[in-house]
């Protein structure tokens, strides 16, 4: 595991920054994945198939003329997955101190 070492003359001011920082940076992008997943959602039940299904297997054809559809499903999964991603990072971060 990698360490970040920051210095600072006062540390536990920093700190309690530091982290309040990175708790209410998780809160926002858990709030944005759960939008995001939100609107998959709905993709998902008006075409009965996962997003991942989708991804993988389908195209714009498939969705009889909906081209625009198709595009914000596959933004909006893309979007998903950055947010789960930096979430999954942050939520990694430790104190060791």
């Amino acid at each position: 595991m990698a360490e970040i070492i920051l210095k600072t003359n006062e540390p536990d001011k920093a700190a309690g920054i530091l982290f309040e920082a990175l708790e209410t940076e998780a809160r926002r992008l858990q709030y944005s994945l759960d939008l995001a997943n939100k609107r998959l959602n709905k993709f998902e039940k008006k075409y009965n198939i996962t997003s991942d299904k989708f991804i993988a297997e389908w195209s714009a054809e498939d969705l009889k003329g909906q081209d625009m559809e198709y595009v914000e499903w596959a933004g909006e999964y893309q979007l998903a997955l950055r947010l789960n991603e930096r979430l999954f990072a942050l939520k990694s971060i430790e104190n060791v101190t």
